[in-house]
């Protein structure tokens, strides 16, 4: 296999476990709404999936961002980090203060009929971010703690760095601030992924190993539910083993998906986004011209989360200027020559 095909062999596994996490993500959030407003029930199973989808779908992001963050990105310099933290601040901060912000006014307005009341927009931005924009927010600060590996040498003590701070969130430190807390907690995830890019990790012709892991992924927490164990370094330990298991499965099967995969590719930001903005006003909508039947609320809900979307992001892309809330990079572009000479002044 030649090297640009072993590259874009890699990229596309990236791009379909994103696309899982986002379908995972989608799920979680619609729900975790659909139980709390009571139109379906809060049972064994659907504890279960809750459960069983946290530990790991938002994780799988942040594995992939590190990835992508290692391969194209070299941040190990002053200019270097200058040119990262400016572009991610961009690229991150925009749509981020624009889905928080307009999440946060749909729950402002319509106080009445959603499921959580929404803090202060202060507080909503600066110290306790909403789902699912923390992750963006996390994102940032991961990106602004964190230059690329040189070496597998640096990459091992990255990993160590990065467990290390784990550990100290399992045992208890480092919650009184939120952005230093999602840090700790996030950043093993974030290196892991930058490690299977510095390893140069071949996961291709893996299925069957995956599919061990994900089986065994299952069956752990399914035991984990029922005998009702719980803890941290549980969860982060069956996550692991989640994280494996589809990234494996992912890269092994990845001939397997079809054109729907990669149309769904194309919208994980825009679906990630404003899905939310899309199912929460329709639940609401049902309820107040009194459609209460589950399955109607179920159907019409999922279709809306992931069409809704991705009809937004077309006609965004058409009028172009709305766009720039979504991928604002494609609009402003960072200079580079100025923030080179800015960061000599520290060298």
């Amino acid at each position: 296999m030649s090297e640009k095909t072993a590259v874009k062999t890699r990229e596309k596994w990236v791009d379909d476990v994103k696309v899982i996490a986002c379908i995972l993500v989608v799920l979680g959030h619609f729900f975790q709404s659909m139980t709390k407003a009571n139109i379906l029930p809060e049972n064994d199973l659907y504890e279960w999936f809750e459960t069983t989808i946290y530990y790991f779908h938002v994780p799988l992001f942040f594995i992939c961002s590190g990835y992508l963050y290692q391969k194209y990105s070299k941040v190990n310099n002053v200019g270097g980090w200058c040119k990262n933290v400016a572009k991610k601040a961009l690229a991150l901060g925009v749509p981020y203060l624009t889905f928080s912000t307009a999440t946060w006014l749909l729950k402002t307005v319509f106080a009445d009929s959603v499921n959580k009341q929404a803090d202060s927009l202060f507080s909503t931005l600066i110290v306790n971010p909403s789902a699912p924009y923390w992750y963006l927010y996390a994102l940032f600060f991961i990106f602004l703690v964190t230059p690329t590996f040189s070496s597998v040498k640096v990459a091992v003590v990255g990993l160590i760095v990065a467990l290390a701070a784990k550990v100290l969130i399992l045992t208890g430190g480092g919650y009184s601030v939120y952005a230093v807390s999602t840090v700790l907690s996030n950043e093993i995830w974030f290196v892991i992924g930058m490690s299977i890019c510095s390893f140069n990790v071949q996961l291709k012709g893996r299925k069957i190993q995956g599919t061990i892991f994900g089986l065994l992924f299952v069956i752990l927490s399914i035991v984990v539910y029922t005998a009702k164990i719980s803890g941290s370094a549980i969860s982060f330990a069956i996550g692991l083993l989640a994280c494996v298991a589809v990234i494996m499965m992912v890269a092994g099967f990845e001939e397997k998906f079809g054109r729907g995969m990669k149309l769904l590719a194309k919208y994980t930001m825009p679906i990630f986004l404003m899905h939310t903005l899309f199912a929460a006003p329709l639940r609401s909508i049902l309820m107040k011209i009194g459609i209460e039947n589950a399955v109607i609320h179920v159907v019409l809900g999922l279709v809306i989360s992931f069409a809704g979307p991705i009809i937004a992001a077309w006609i965004m892309k058409k009028t172009k200027w709305l766009e720039f809330f979504l991928y604002p990079n494609k609009f402003v572009k960072v200079n580079v020559i100025l923030l080179n000479k800015a960061s000599k002044k520290y060298l």
